[in-house]
């Protein structure tokens, strides 16, 4: 990597925690300077990205690297091919409109711990982005679970209006509902369990090559070969693939991880855009993008092409299965910002999907390059879905605090006194519905076509989710912005340019993106990402069609058929309506089978404990006092021959101690 580019890749890196440390020494200062210091590291961290980007273009620079423990290969290591820099700029600069947001959405209460979590936070995400070394990455992906924690939980005051949830509903009788500070335990412990086996598949890693450098990795080093190789030998193929797998897939909520996500929503609105937009839950799919190809490249080449073919084809029907699944929680859901975040692991499934489908292809046709297609169409995903989805979340935080209720039912009719954030909220919407000519409607496309690469089954499955993403996403604009209001009538005002500027330019930028997809968007990641992707009419026409069904059923809202009269008339529909409700109760099963067995083990381990402890301190520890103490008084009866015996044995036992031990001339 050239001076030039290494400056501005390490610039990129370090200026939003070089923020974040000022804003602690600024904590006492007014609350505009500490937020405005945040949006000045954000922007040079913008700045760096986006021109390091331009410098360096499709071709990629070679990795700026520093050893800290040479004598373990362990280096301090930042990355410059396309994926990275184009996903650093992606961070980058959403991170910087989404900051300027914060400005105005925070304002004084917890400004400093805020600002200083939110830099942090960007900083992990670009370390995570830009390593070029498994350890360098860990650092990144593990400082952005600790701020995502500290964001999520940043209403420490358990203030009812941002929890998560129906006060007193219950699901087989687990709680629903979900304060902030439990929504942050939650998230930390999701993905904090699964992080440790990738620690573990790291470790492995470190063992076989000696290194964890990515360029050791790459299909041209064989060090993926020789893992797979001795993990194969070691009988431990598969747990592998798990471990190194795990942590990505709960990073970017596939199920069951999926809940630690849904419950996130207790955190400011621009929390949730940095998050569930943007960044954090990102990480795992540019996980999944960069190793996989690496992956699929290995075990061609040392005969293990059928074991992870095996292994991806479940983790394929296990993404589609949580887009689907997800999707339809998505259709009855209430709140909000719970409908967007049912919507971010669904359409993160479908990046997932893209590259495992893609290589699955490629093992099966020994295709290899056809791998790189599936990093194409889930970046191209990745990308559009960043845009729609952090101008959905930011709307949605005008919109909450302009109504004051997260639900969707005290919405209605804000079309006329909001109509900026209508305007935002509708490109935003089309674009995740997938209507032409938003950038969705493009990347979902891209998406479809590999999955039917891999088989007509996954792609059908696709299709059914991007019917009810239509139409929940259209019956959720029609219940917040119709004028026929399903309950009261909702008062709305639009909030600031700061704040109303932001999710504007996000929304026009849905459009913009769809506009010049095929004839800039498309040909620079094709380029970047070295691939020739296919127009596809017939998926496009049929992907259209999945796109206009949806909006229609969700637009018979507006035509007052309310799907609600047709559920109360049924028991089986309100048992169905319960079940999606209730997230298919799979909270309540992992509570009933992991969090109250553990929490009862562990309080009987507590008590058991603390009686061995107590009998320990309380018994034992003075009983032996006592008795030593005995012992000794009765060795001291003020006989002087005694004493001299004593003094002799001291005396004898000295002398064999320092013979012994060499001393003695």
């Amino acid at each position: 990597m050239s001076v030039e580019v290494g400056g501005y890749v390490l610039n990129a890196v370090l200026a939003p925690y070089i923020a974040a440390l000022l804003v602690l020494l600024l904590h006492r200062a007014p609350a505009p300077v500490v937020a405005w210091t945040g949006v000045a590291g954000l922007a040079v961290s913008a700045f760096s990205s986006v021109v390091a980007l331009v410098l360096v273009g499709p071709e990629g620079a070679e990795p700026f690297t520093v050893y800290w423990l040479p004598s373990f290969n362990v280096a301090f290591s930042l990355r410059a091919d396309f994926l990275a820099l184009a996903m650093g700029a992606l961070v980058a600069v959403l991170s910087l409109i989404i900051g300027i947001y914060s400005v105005e959405y925070i304002g004084s209460w917890g400004a400093p711990r805020y600002w200083f979590f939110f830099c942090f936070f960007v900083g992990s995400m670009q370390t995570l982005v830009y390593a070029n070394d498994l350890y360098t990455l860990l650092v990144g992906w593990e400082g952005t679970g600790l701020a995502s924690y500290a964001l999520i939980s940043f209403y420490h005051d358990d203030r009812e209006t941002d929890w998560v949830g129906d006060p007193g509903r219950r699901a087989l009788g687990v709680p629903m509902w979900s304060p902030p500070t439990h929504s942050g335990i939650r998230a930390i412990t999701f993905t904090k369990f699964a992080d440790a086996a990738m620690l573990v598949a790291i470790g492995f890693i470190h063992a076989v090559v000696g290194t964890t450098l990515m360029d050791v990795l790459e299909p041209e080093a064989g060090g993926f070969e020789r893992v797979l190789g001795a993990a194969q030998a070691a009988g431990a193929l598969l747990p592998f693939l798990f471990a190194f797998y795990v942590g990505a897939l709960a990073k970017s909520a596939q199920m069951p991880f999926h809940e630690w996500l849904v419950t996130a929503m207790t955190g400011p609105a621009p929390v949730s855009a940095l998050i569930h937009a943007a960044t954090m839950v990102k990480a795992g799919v540019y996980y999944a993008l960069r190793f996989t190809p690496w992956l699929v490249s290995a075990a061609v080449a040392t005969g293990l092409a059928a074991q992870l073919g095996a292994f991806l084809d479940a983790l394929l029907w296990l993404v589609l299965i949580t887009a689907f699944a997800l999707a339809t929680m998505a259709l009855v859901a209430r709140e909000l910002k719970l409908i967007l975040a049912y919507s971010t692991a669904s359409q993160l499934s479908y990046m997932f999907a893209a590259v495992f489908a893609a290589s699955l292809y490629a093992l099966a046709s020994q295709q290899l390059e056809a791998a790189q297609l599936g990093v194409y169409s889930g970046f191209a995903h990745l990308v559009s879905h960043a845009v729609f989805k952090a101008a959905l979340f930011l709307a949605a935080g005008a919109l909450i605090h302009a109504v004051h209720s997260r639900y969707i039912t005290d919405m209605g009719g804000l079309a006329g006194s909001m109509p900026l954030t209508f305007l935002a909220t509708l490109m935003a919407g089309l674009s995740l519905a997938a209507v032409p000519p938003f950038s969705g409607w493009w990347s979902k496309d891209a998406v479809v076509y590999v999955l039917k690469l891999a088989g007509p089954h996954y792609a059908a499955l696709a299709l059914v989710t991007a019917f009810l993403t239509a139409a929940y996403t259209t019956r959720m604009i029609t219940y917040v912005f119709s004028e026929k209001p399903l309950g009261r009538r909702a008062h709305g005002h639009e909030p600031g340019w700061l704040m109303k500027g932001a999710y504007l330019a996000l929304g026009l930028a849905s459009l913009a993106l769809g506009a010049a997809w095929y004839w800039a968007v498309e040909p620079a990641l094709a380029e970047g990402f070295g691939v020739h992707p296919k127009l596809d009419p017939l998926g496009l026409a049929i992907g259209t069609l999945a796109a206009s069904g949806g909006a229609v059923v969700g637009a018979s809202y507006l035509a007052g058929l309310r799907p609600w009269t047709l559920i109360e008339r049924s028991a089986v529909l309100r048992t169905l309506h319960g079940f999606l409700y209730d997230r298919w109760y799979v909270n309540a099963a992992i509570y009933r089978a992991l969090v109250y067995p553990g929490a009862t083990l562990a309080q009987l381990l507590r008590s058991a404990v603390e009686a061995a402890v107590d009998r320990f301190y309380h018994i034992s520890v003075p009983r032996a006092a006592v008795e030593t103490g005995l012992a000794a008084r009765s060795l001291h009866q003020g006989s002087l021959p005694a004493y001299v015996a004593y003094m002799l044995l001291g005396l004898l036992t000295a002398l064999v101690v320092a013979a012994y031990a060499g001393g003695w001339p």
